[in-house]
């Protein structure tokens, strides 16, 4: 197969088999030469991994865990159920989905059976089978045509997935493996560090903070974690801030270009889809200065795994990889109708997909369905493999309900048109005060409007899908990307986790994007992708000039043509293009004048990646290439990290010394530090998230019961108060006035072994008196109870 960017096949022919390449696999020095991207890049990967904190026998041990337990029996399942497809790269990624499905289930079997290693079951089984029996055997071969993968190919991906990794930096230059562990404000990390170790040690899973509550969540990343820790012996830190979410997200990007391919036949579109995906973010004309938002870079919602939504949320990294797996066998199942074991691993796969991140079932039902009606409509006939994969997305989603969510148990997600617009603190909004709380609900439609905008200029190239749009693969991505975006609209929660369902939903926008960037471009030439290149530079340029000569203020209460104005600007000069494309569409019937638009409109995008991947080289190259900076992490409120350090000194002691069954209690329940006369900021998670134990009442939020008190009391789920104020008297009366009684009643009532108290938290008394001292770490005291 050739280097060059040049396609095998007219991508506007629509979705077909891959192309292959006759001949056998490479073999001498062609063949050590193909492995050169992935060993330069496992090399960068472990030398970045060095500079902040993690080993190289560390990374060893969870590479060497990753491919024996994970990756290697996952690609034998993935080609034992729905065979070979020839493209070794396509068959391991995927098969690494399944892989994660199949080590989650047996951890979870081998932890309720009380011995956490049996995991090691599932890859020796699987690995043996595969030897052992001889219609498994040819799992291990590849087909008679391989698939060459082009260098360029590989090289580009290599670099997709490189700036990734070094976007990361942000994350583990403010993420430590010792305390400091996080920055001031992070609470989410805590909370992760907490479901691990729960996971480690418990099943069912509770929350760990709050004793007794049970854990009403998409927690299946979390025995995965935990079961890499057992196998591994790394500490669940390092693999939560470090490692884990790594592979993921680079399992995922590439199965996105494995997805482009599949649906183009084009080399050239899978590192392009990448690009679209990760780098082509909501255009900012503004060019003001600002550092990372939680939520994004600007007010417009453009669902970016650039803001290190790929390490704030392991669970949806974790979803990310197993939905982009499950779109690849429906694709197989849309073209290849027969055959029960795709069936069975598209199922399998489902199982892993719901308890791994909420909105994908949802998403994939709707998405499934309108593939049924659209077909039913146009072609006056039913779509069946369509159909009867709603009915297992269905079901699956149905007993997900009952199983793991409790019957559709409230977590903060309510119908609120514009929510995301008028309520979300984003940078803009902070700065303006344009989009922020309490402004009329009309500058709200604005910022939509705006928002809707930006969608358009990211993922141009689906408008230049023409009668593609209507093919059944092609209608699957556009449908669960309008379910996203909608669901952005449409929907409200107080932490902002509406968003996660456009961030779900980005990559098949993206891929919906590249199928129409190929329907209008035709078959790719080096003089064509050049052109389309000029386009998208044109792009960025304009997007520079207008910070530069139409530069708007970040200031003024009444902001509003101003705001709008440079992206107006942006659509002036799109519509231009648009207007000649189909101009000299009617004249000469060439559409390539829109491929050129799509570019053109993709540039826009292009410098708000740069501008936060040059942040980091910038920081980094301040502060040097090192692990939390602790100067530069002080909070508004003096505290840098959400988990105090003599709760982190106690938490490790506690660790230590104590069994995996003893129950803390400790008088400190608020995150951060309460001004007097606040309310208290229930997510506080550090001590059973530094312990790894659980705590009878530490903090309460993040749970469902949390949830409905705050929905009854109409205010913020982190600013409720605790569902059980018996409970919550009887455990701060043991600190306030410790006696036999008090103390008597954790004991014997609540079964508490040991006691934590923080003289920063409130008034603590003699507890010496009654309970044996155990440890001190500055203002707090771990006591057992005896």
């Amino acid at each position: 197969m050739s280097t060059t960017l040049d396609a095998t096949r007219d991508p506007a022919a629509g979705p077909a088999e891959p192309p292959v390449t006759p001949g056998r696999a490479r073999r001498g020095l062609p063949g050590l030469l193909s492995l050169l991207p992935l060993v330069t890049g496992l090399a960068g990967i472990a030398f970045t991994l060095r500079c902040y904190g993690v080993s190289l026998p560390t990374t060893l041990a969870f590479a060497g865990w990753l491919v024996a337990g994970v990756v290697l029996p996952g690609t034998l399942l993935w080609r034992a159920l729905l065979g070979r497809s020839g493209w070794l790269v396509a068959d391991v990624v995927a098969g690494a989905a399944v892989g994660y499905v199949m080590e989650v289930f047996a951890y979870v079997a081998a932890r309720a059976a009380g011995a956490p290693l049996l995991v090691l079951a599932w890859p020796a089984g699987m690995i043996a089978a595969s030897l052992l029996v001889p219609r498994l055997r040819k799992a291990w071969r590849g087909t008679v045509a391989p698939v060459r993968t082009p260098a360029l190919w590989s090289w580009s991906m290599l670099l997709v997935v490189g700036v990734f990794v070094l976007r990361s930096v942000r994350m583990f230059r403010s993420h430590g493996l010792d305390w400091p562990i996080t920055n001031p404000a992070d609470a989410d990390t805590p909370f992760h560090l907490a479901l691990i170790a729960e996971a480690k040690q418990h099943l069912p899973m509770q929350a760990p903070w709050v004793s007794g509550e049970p854990l009403v969540y998409h927690w299946f990343v979390y025995p995965e974690m935990a079961a890499t820790s057992w196998v591994t012996g790394i500490d669940p830190l390092t693999l939560l801030v470090r490692l884990t979410p790594l592979p993921m997200f680079a399992g995922t990007l590439l199965l996105v270009a494995v997805l482009a391919r599949r649906l183009t036949g084009g080399w050239w579109t899978g590192p392009v889809a990448a690009v679209v995906t990760l780098f082509v973010l909501a255009p900012d004309p503004y060019g003001w200065p600002h550092t990372d938002g939680w939520f994004g870079f600007s007010a417009y919602e453009d669902g970016s795994v650039f803001r290190l939504v790929a390490w704030t949320s392991p669970t949806q990294t974790f979803g990310a990889l197993l939905f982009a797996a499950v779109v690849l066998v429906l694709l197989d199942r849309f073209e290849h109708r027969g055959g029960k074991g795709p069936w069975l691993l598209f199922t399998l796969l489902l199982a892993g997909l719901a308890g791994a991140k909420s909105p994908y079932l949802p998403l994939l039902t709707g998405a499934l369905v309108l593939v049924v009606l659209v077909r039913l409509v146009a072609r006056r006939g039913l779509h069946r493999p369509a159909l009867l994969a709603a009915a297992l997305t269905a079901a699956c989603t149905v007993a997900a309900q009952f199983v793991l969510y409790d019957s559709g148990a409230n977590q903060g997600l309510v119908v609120r048109p514009l929510a995301t617009m008028d309520g979300f603190a984003t940078v803009a909004a902070t700065w303006t005060g344009y989009t922020g709380p309490g402004t009329p609900a009309g500058h709200a439609r604005v910022a939509a409007g705006l928002t809707v905008l930006c969608w358009l200029f990211m993922w141009a190239g689906a408008l230049t899908l023409g009668r593609r749009a209507l093919d059944p693969p092609v209608l699957l991505l556009l449908a669960v990307g309008a379910g996203g975006l909608a669901g952005v609209l449409l929907f409200g929660h107080p932490g902002g986790s509406q968003s996660y369902l456009i961030v779900s939903a980005r990559p098949y926008l993206a891929l919906a994007s590249v199928v129409g960037l190929a329907a209008v471009a035709g078959r790719m030439t080096r003089v064509r992708a050049g052109l389309l290149a000029l386009a998208a530079a044109v792009g960025v340029a304009a997007v520079l000039l207008l910070r530069r000569f139409d530069t708007v203020q970040p200031v003024g209460e009444r902001l509003g043509w101003e705001l709008a104005r440079p992206y107006l600007i942006l659509a002036g000069l799109a519509f231009t293009v648009g207007v000649a494309g189909v101009v000299a569409g009617l004249i000469r019937r060439d559409r390539r004048v829109l491929a050129m638009l799509v570019a053109l409109c993709a540039g826009f995008g292009l410098p708000t990646a740069y501008d936060q991947t040059a942040a980091v080289v910038t920081d980094t190259a301040a502060g040097g290439w090192r692990a939390v900076p602790a100067a530069d992490l002080v909070g508004p409120d003096g505290r840098t990290s959400a988990i105090d350090r003599d709760t982190w000194d106690a938490g490790r002691w506690l660790r230590a010394h104590t069994g995996p069954g003893d129950l803390l209690a400790t008088n400190a329940h608020c995150f951060g530090v309460r001004p007097p006369g606040e309310r208290c900021d229930n997510r506080r998670f550090a001590l059973a998230a530094a312990s790894g134990r659980r705590v009878l009442v530490e903090g309460w939020g993040f749970t469902n019961t949390t949830y409905e008190r705050a929905a009854a009391d109409g205010v913020p789920p982190w600013f409720a108060d605790f569902w059980d104020p018996e409970r919550l008297a009887a455990n701060d009366a043991a600190f306030t006035d410790p006696g036999p009684a008090t103390i008597g009643v954790l004991r014997d009532r609540y079964h508490v072994r040991w006691l934590v108290a923080d003289a920063t938290a409130g008034p603590v008394g003699d507890l010496g008196a009654f309970v044996v001292p155990r440890f001190t770490a500055g203002q707090l005291t771990v006591y057992e109870v005896a």
